[in-house]
This record gives structure tokens, sequence and C-alpha cells, in this order.
């Protein structure tokens, strides 16, 4: 499945910047963070949308062109997140550079709002963690001198990544099965509630594209109340007056989840799955 991910590499593959490191390009900083947890000292990694930002409509500057450029190994997720990155990918990137599609031929979850699949499989741990085999494989791929060290960071970290999983399920366990009702923001979640035993009951915006409507807004008031929804949730990189404003009507409060923008508050893959994991408990009703 990898090797449909990969463009062929010219030469040896060893390494050709002056730094002797692996030029790395990716687009979220989250995957900045599998990547040098796995390629450590042998990798430079680049994030192409700034912490605090989100994908879907970062513009890139002519900066992340140049990295891009530059890049011997490309790292995105796939599945329409990237789109105003995507023709930077295409059209700056080396004809050598290995590109790898994270999310290529995972199974997908699908609606109206993401037909070819929702792209944001990272919020399920376990797929996080094939994330980062792949991450692994291409790099020990493009520069074999550098295989063992890649394998051995990779099991260090999917150990953590494994803990982390069981830690998140076992805490959404404590939240009452009839409180387990999840409204956020931004449609980022359907695969954390699968994994973990969440039931998304609405999001305000499906289409970060686009502007709810008045229809939809009708029914997430509904749904707030038929479920009586305790605790709704925003994302830092939205703005959350709309969604302050609903909760307010429903009696519900507000707190913070992430999912793709990565600040000073959640600076690691990790410490942003465990302060959702807090946020939900103590949002829903769980024990600590």
């Amino acid at each position: 499945m990898l090797l449909a991910a990969l463009t062929a590499c010219t030469g040896s593959g060893a390494p050709a910047a002056s730094s002797g490191k692996v030029q790395v390009v990716t687009t979220l900083p989250l995957f900045a963070d599998f990547i040098r947890n796995v390629g450590g000292d042998r990798v430079n990694v680049t994030a192409i949308v700034p912490a605090g930002a989100g994908p879907e409509d970062y513009q890139p500057t002519p900066q992340d062109a140049v990295a891009v450029s530059k890049a011997e190994v490309i790292f995105y997720n796939g599945l329409g997140l990237e789109p105003a990155v995507d023709p930077v990918l295409k059209n700056q990137a080396r004809r050598d550079a290995v590109r790898v599609a994270l999310a290529e031929g995972l199974p997908v979850i699908k609606d109206e709002d993401s037909p070819g699949g929702n792209p944001h499989m990272w919020m399920d741990v376990r797929r996080a963690m094939i994330y980062v085999g792949r991450v692994r494989d291409a790099l020990s791929q493009y520069d074999p001198p550098g295989a063992s060290v890649y394998k051995a960071n990779a099991a260090a970290y999917l150990d953590k990544l494994d803990a982390l999983d069981g830690q998140i399920e076992a805490q959404i366990k404590t939240i009452p099965e009839a409180r387990r009702k999840l409204v956020t923001y931004h449609d980022a979640f359907p695969y954390f509630a699968q994994r973990y035993g969440l039931h998304v009951v609405g999001v305000v915006l499906r289409n970060p594209g686009s502007e709810p409507n008045a229809a939809d807004m009708a029914d997430l008031a509904r749904a707030l109340k038929e479920n009586s929804v305790q605790t709704v949730y925003v994302e830092p990189q939205f703005d959350p007056r709309l969604m302050t404003l609903m909760a307010r009507d429903a009696g519900a409060q507000v707190r913070p989840l992430y999912s793709d923008a990565l600040d000073q508050k959640t600076p690691t893959y990790i410490d942003m799955m465990r302060f959702n994991m807090r946020q939900l408990v103590e949002g829903l009703g769980g024990q600590r």
C-alpha cells in the first residue's frame, strides 16, 4: 500500500542536503510531530501550515514554495484536507521527491459533506499509528542507512501512542453512556467518536468553505435540546461566537477541542489528544 503512495527516487536515495539531513516537508504541524519522533536527528522537517491555523483555507507563502522545492520527502494527508496547499505541492516539488499520502487506502467515514471520506483520520489514535508506520517506511526507503534508527524511534513512539489510545478509551468509558453526545463546530471528530464510543449529534460547520445557513442552525439548536447536550465544543482556529450564542440559548457550556491546529497549549499530538480527553471527560460528566 505504501508503494502506491511513493514516487520513484533517483540515485541511491541518500540525503543530498548540505546539512546531511533528509529534507522533509509536510502540511500540518501534527504530521511534523510524527516525523520528528520517527526521524530524530536524521531529518529536517518543515510544516507548511503554521501552528494555530487550519489546513482547509491556509494560503501558502513564497517561503512555503521554496521549502517544497527543496524537499526530498513530502508527507500530506490527502482526502481533500489540504486544498489550498495542493497546488504548491504539485507545482513546486522536485520531480524525484518522494510523496506520501498518509491517509491513502485506509477505510473512510463518508457522509453527504465528505463523499470521498472525512479526512481527519488521526483523531483515532490507532489510525495515527498507521500514519507513523508510513512515515517510518518512507524514510527507511529513501534513507536506507537510517532504517534502523527510524525503526527504533518509531517503535518507541508507537508504544506511547498505544498507551495513549488505551488511556483515552478508558477515560471516555467513565462518561455515562447517555451523555456521550458530541456537538462540535468543525466536522473533525467522527473517527474519534467511532473509536472511543461517542455519538456526534451536531456540527455547526460541516464544510469550512461555507457558512452554515438558517436551516442548519435551526437543526443544530433542536439537536441540542432534544439530546440534552450539556457541553458544546469549539476549536481555536474558528470564531466561537456562533456556537457560544447557541450554547447560551440551550443552557450548555462551551469548551475547546483541538483537531489539526497545534499551539503552545498543545505543542504535540499526544498533548493535543490528552487535552481533548480531559475536556470531554470534564465537559460530558465523566470521572478522572
